[in-house]
């Protein structure tokens, strides 16, 4: 009984303590916020930061330790950004917003979407997500298989990429500084015969070509060589041809005839 008449008396002290500071913090404003400063990448993004921030942390600072991780979480998931606070001193703050850094455009499920270097996604259809500050890499596009998720709700706002870019890093560390990539409109992104399988629309002078590529056929820097060469070799062709590169020890230049099926899994 002792005990627990001690664990209350000291509940209560503990409470009259803090309700004392706090009224005393309410009279003479010794806890409230020195200074809070915002770098925001826009001003729109630093208008949405101020609509989210709770007034209460200005008299006090203390609070706002806990709930800008809050603040922050809601702002990243509604916004194409990253959001750190740090604290520069007793009672003193400074919070960044910056833009995330659009890697991709991918098409999925009928739409497109923005992948970040880091990691998130976003749909492109969303108006609130413009920013004219953001620099979206339209080409190429980048198409990719539902993969037996047709359907799948997503979250919505911006949230973590469901696709692994392991194959799309690898294509773009291989063959995305190639002098002809430029041209490159779309890439279809599959697997054939157990390894990644590339489909690009190739256009130059409003003639479009289309490669096919097989990972394990060809290393990058050969295939870049090879492919800069025959499309040279093409220069003023009236287009509709298939560059087949799909086969272990050479690459097929034919023309392309409708609905026909291409390349090898040799």
């Amino acid at each position: 009984m002792a005990v627990r008449r001690l664990r209350w008396f000291k509940i209560v002290f503990c409470s009259m303590i803090l309700g004392g500071l706090w009224r005393l913090n309410e009279r003479y404003m010794w806890m409230s916020m020195r200074e809070m400063s915002v770098n925001a990448a826009t001003p729109v993004l630093e208008e949405r930061y101020w609509d989210v921030f709770p007034s209460r942390c200005l008299r006090f600072w203390p609070l706002f330790i806990r709930r800008s991780r809050d603040m922050a979480v809601f702002l990243e998931r509604t916004n194409p950004v990253l959001v750190e606070t740090r604290m520069t001193g007793i009672g003193s703050f400074v919070t960044d917003i910056k833009l995330l850094s659009p890697r991709i455009v991918v098409e999925w499920q009928g739409k497109e979407w923005c992948i970040s270097k880091e990691g998130r996604m976003w749909s492109l259809t969303d108006g609130g997500f413009w920013f004219r500050e953001l620099k979206i890499p339209w080409k190429p596009l980048w198409k990719l298989p539902d993969a037996g998720e047709e359907g799948r709700l997503l979250p919505g706002g911006v949230f973590p990429s469901i696709f692994s870019t392991d194959a799309i890093d690898d294509f773009l560390k291989g063959l995305g500084g190639a002098s002809w990539f430029d041209g490159v409109e779309e890439v279809s992104v599959g697997r054939r015969a157990g390894d990644d399988f590339f489909e690009l629309r190739y256009v130059r002078e409003g003639k479009d070509f289309t490669i096919l590529i097989q990972r394990d056929k060809h290393g990058w820097e050969e295939l870049g060589l090879a492919l800069g060469h025959i499309l040279g070799s093409l220069e003023g062709d009236s287009g509709g041809r298939l560059i087949d590169a799909t086969y272990k020890d050479r690459i097929v230049v034919k023309n392309l005839p409708a609905g026909a099926a291409e390349g090898s899994s040799r």
